[in-house]
């Protein structure tokens, strides 16, 4: 054989590289090729052997590049099909592609550009990236998108290439010139795997290699490939790895194997340094604790100085009788927030006198007694019925999630949509598990197959298994929404309706869980439409470090995952916006809001991944590549707001009207958990002395981004927001109530659900009331006829954790107490509203000028509200105007004038004896209210 050379017009000459592809007739084979065409470097010939023996092979033309195909008479193992190509090759230089990888357009230029000018190297080679098919990768190659398993990119170690094959086989070119003088440097038909290691080996001895940084060339997973050797057949591997050791350890003479033992000390070394900043990190955590307890110490002091501030100033000398009689009274009663006997009698109590009041018999009677005094009994029976749960007064960054036992109870979620010829398997090796607390839903999403309804009827049969069903198709988010719902688990696990698991998936799964476990992902088998195993693939070998910056890049957290329950309730469900990368944009918030300690990573291959056709249509791959774009973008705007970037100024909106301790506690509150460009404006809306001496002691002056404004009266919520909005300089703004407390990374959530569409008007927060149960997640309207409506809140009355609580939804009016609005609401914020509904009228007005409202449901804020906080300073007089009934009425009559709708709110009612009234009789009475100045009775 003799070599050829060509030039190019400068002169330059430009050897022959030999492509040697073996082949088993496989339809990548075609990809192969393509690559090979469009290689910039023009002289290349194409050798193809059939190592099948079957004539499979019928590779398609290669225009401008000769191609010969070898045929055999038998098929030919992967060292017989490999020396059979050297021996044929024609070029100065070669290079291996077996059928089912590719090479960039510059491979070979690269490669050829480093070796050529060192005669006395034996091979050069450049990075590797091994590849899969999926919807959240971020590697285009061939107007395909594939996810990055690994890559290969490692600086030249003859000590490493000792230890471990760290070059892919299309990685490297070689010289031929060494291969035919040396008829004993061949591939080691003893062999069926490691061979190329052997090969590379025995260049070695030939000469240097030289590392090409950068990948340019791409590995296809199929089987064990890209992932290093995981044969199914573990003896076999053994064997041949002992053939390989015996062969080389009697070849390397002692300087190379000092040289090697030196390498691996140096690992050693390595490792154990590694191991040492665990070890630091660890303990900067455990300082990080002692610090947060010194500061809730601090708190305390604090806490402390203010009571001490209080008990020196005159309202607590003037209110000392009263606290003295209301001692008495508790001690008669007891501690109600501790017995639950008491907690039922005062339960009782409540629907009692709440029958009573809504009995019309009665309602005259009722008008007659103060309508702050029935609001203070009511108070006073919700709180000592309810009782607070959870500590949130004083601290932000409340951990919500609850200890599980040794043996939880694991729900499986299973959505369905047809794939009938899948789902019995599926379900029944979800049922097959051998972890004995068990369930398994499953939600049947309208399927349009009628086969697959006997099937899931029948499976339900099994006490184990409940089974959800869609009326119509809403998607594969609102699918696992359901079935998250219905679910009972601490412990939620995923599984596909078209793949499967192994028995003993879950309790493999559930001896690597520990205490602080969010979430647990698997190693999986790819299988084919026949059970067939075409790969298996886990992550042991990635860094699993930063769980949210390594899965931004491409996701790898994937297939059999367990995550638990209470992640859900801190992150919200899943968006039905991002359905078909779901899973994806679900890692991101949780892997944002959880510290990657959080996360296990499972190697065992527990997980059937099944490849089939409807994976792979060019459509639902654009489709998933505009949705991990999205997924992405928003996860850095998380990030970002974290670290303090973001593009716009937000002023915080505050009043002040007694509740000064609780104001202190929100500002701080706010303080803590918001790291971006920010101003509060406090306005007090005539608060006593009392409070006025404690701003301007505790509060002005104290906190860089707070602006105090003193009002001379109250001028109600609706003005005294009004008057804050004239003072923000911000370009959104959030009304922020004076007795909330927000949870750590509420912000992030508020702002990116803000960002999430177009048009979005404003952004409400779930807020929680210190017992526990919602205050609301948004609100929506009851349409009663074609003039009258209640306002209703979501999730009233749920616990806070609770799954149906979480989902996101646009609403039709947003309660403004922790809500961010992207326009300055304050022309719609006037002296029509004194005390109530001023949030429906704003939410309406944006409604008409086309705004959206939407909920959070991963921003979370308690609420201290009135009910639970009896130590309320201004209580009275809070109550006094903020339940007035007249100018709760007044509201009413605005919201009308501007809605054309009415309000129907019981309180506001019966107080006010609409009830007794007819149509245009109310309708009279607004109009009469209207035109009557707002004064407050305080």
């Amino acid at each position: 054989m003799t070599a050829s050379t060509t030039h190019h017009p400068a002169g330059m000459t430009t050897p022959l590289v030999s492509i040697l592809i073996r082949s088993m007739g496989r339809d990548e084979l075609s990809d192969a090729l393509t690559s090979v065409k469009f290689q910039h470097w023009p002289n290349i010939e194409i050798v193809i052997v059939d190592a099948s023996g079957k004539e499979s092979v019928s590779p398609p033309p290669a225009p401008g590049r000769p191609l010969r195909l070898l045929r055999t008479d038998r098929a030919l193992n992967r060292s017989e099909a490999a020396n059979l190509l050297l021996d044929s090759a024609d070029g100065e230089f070669a290079l291996f592609l077996d059928d089912d990888d590719w090479i960039a357009p510059d491979h070979i230029e690269r490669l050829m550009a480093a070796l050529v000018p060192l005669p006395s190297h034996a091979l050069s080679y450049a990075g590797v990236l091994c590849v899969e098919q999926d919807a959240h990768g971020d590697l285009a190659a061939h107007g395909l998108r594939w996810r990055m398993v690994r890559r290969y990119d490692a600086p030249f170690d003859a000590e490493r290439l000792m230890a471990e094959n760290y070059i892919p086989l299309h990685a490297a070119l070689f010289r031929l010139a060494p291969v035919r003088s040396q008829p004993e440097l061949r591939f080691d038909p003893a062999l069926d795997v490691f061979e190329d290691w052997d090969f590379w080996l025995q260049l070695l001895e030939v000469g240097p290699f030289i590392h090409v940084p950068g990948v340019s060339g791409y590995y296809r997973i199929h089987g064990d490939a890209g992932m290093g050797v995981q044969t199914g057949d573990e003896a076999s591997a053994l064997r041949n790895l002992e053939i390989l050791l015996s062969k080389w350890i009697q070849r390397w003479d002692i300087a190379r194997i000092r040289n090697f033992v030196g390498w691996s000390r140096q690992i050693s070394t390595l490792r154990d340094e590694l191991e040492q900043q665990r070890r630091a990190a660890r303990d900067a955590e455990l300082a990080f604790e002692a610090e947060r307890a010194a500061l809730k110490t601090r708190h305390a002091q604090e806490l402390d100085a203010t009571r001490q501030w209080y008990e020196h100033s005159r309202s607590w000398r003037l209110t000392r009788p009263l606290r003295g009689t209301a001692d008495l009274l508790r001690r008669w009663s007891g501690d109600l927030r501790h017995n639950e006997g008491r907690r039922r009698l005062a339960r009782m109590a409540l629907n009692g006198l709440t029958r009573l009041y809504r009995s019309p018999v009665l309602a005259p009677l009722s008008r007659a007694i103060p309508p702050q005094l029935k609001r203070r009994i009511r108070n006073r029976l919700i709180r000592e019925s309810t009782p607070t749960t959870l500590d949130v007064w004083h601290e932000t960054g409340l951990r919500i999630e609850r200890p599980i036992g040794p043996t939880p109870l694991v729900s499986i979620v299973i959505p369905v949509y047809n794939h009938a010829d899948y789902i019995e398997h599926c379900i029944r090796s979800a049922l097959a598990q051998d972890w004995p607390n068990l369930e398994v839903i499953v939600v049947d999403d309208a399927s349009t197959d009628p086969a697959v309804l006997p099937i899931l009827n029948a499976l339900a049969a099994d006490p184990r298994c409940t089974l959800i069903r869609h009326e119509h198709n809403k998607g594969i988010s609102e699918a696992q929404n359901s079935a998250l719902i219905a679910s009972q688990g601490d412990i939620i696990a995923f599984l596909d309706c078209d793949d499967h698991l192994a028995p003993d998936a879950v309790s493999r799964c559930m001896r690597a869980w520990r205490a602080d476990t969010v979430y647990l992902h698997s190693g999986r088998i790819n299988v084919d439409d026949e059970d067939r195993e075409v790969s298996r693939i886990n992550f042991v070998s990635l860094p699993r470090e930063d769980y949210f910056e390594e899965n931004l890049r491409a996701m790898y957290a994937t297939h059999f995952k367990l995550i638990r329950r209470d992640a859900f309730a801190r992150v919200g469900l899943f968006d039905p916006r991002f359905d078909a990368a779901q899973d994806y944009e679900m890692l991101m918030r949780i892997a944002f809001h959880y510290p990657s300690r959080c996360f296990v990573h499972v190697p065992d291959f527990v997980y059937f991944h099944r490849f089939h056709a409807l994976q792979t249509t060019e459509a639902r791959r654009a489709h998933q590549d505009a949705l991990t774009t999205r997924i992405q973008r928003e996860a850095r705007l998380r990030d970002d707001i974290r670290r303090g970037r973001y593009g716009r100024k937000l002023s915080f909106i505050m009043l002040s009207f007694g509740k000064h301790s609780q104001t202190l506690q929100a500002i701080k509150g706010i303080e803590q958990t918001v790291r971006v460009a920010h101003e509060i404006i406090l306005y007090d809306n005539g608060s006593d002395e009392d409070t006025v001496a404690f701003l301007k002691s505790r509060i002005d002056g104290q906190f860089e981004n707070v602006r105090v404004i003193y009002g001379d009266r109250n001028l109600g919520p609706a003005q005294g927001r009004r008057r804050a909005l004239e003072h923000a300089s911000g370009e959104w703004f959030i009304v922020f109530d004076n007795d909330e407390i927000p949870e750590a990374g509420w912000l992030e959530e508020l702002l990116v659900r803000a960002e999430s569409r177009d048009r979005v008007g404003a952004v409400c927060c779930r807020v929680a009331f210190p017992n526990g149960l919602l205050q609301f997640s948004g609100g929506f309207t009851r349409k009663l006829d074609d003039v009258e409506i209640e306002l209703a809140l979501h999730d009233r009355d749920t616990r806070h954790d609770a799954l149906e609580s979480c989902i996101f939804r646009e609403i039709e009016w947003a309660p403004i107490g922790a809500t961010l609005f992207t326009v300055n609401i304050a022309e719609h914020l006037h002296d029509g509203y004194p005390n109530v509904f001023e949030d429906a009228g704003v939410s309406f007005a944006l409604r008409k000028r086309g705004y959206k409202l939407l909920n959070a449901p991963g921003a979370l804020v308690w609420h201290e509200h009135v009910t639970f906080r009896p130590d309320t300073e201004m209580r009275g007089r809070y109550l006094s105007d903020r339940y007035d009934p007249e100018l709760m009425l007044k509201s009413v009559a605005s919201f009308h004038a501007e809605n054309g709708l009415l309000i129907r709110d019981e309180y506001i009612w019966r107080e006010n004896g609409l009830d007794t009234l007819s149509r245009t009789e109310i309708i009279a009475r607004l109009e009469e209210t209207l035109r009557r100045a707002t004064v407050f009775k305080s």
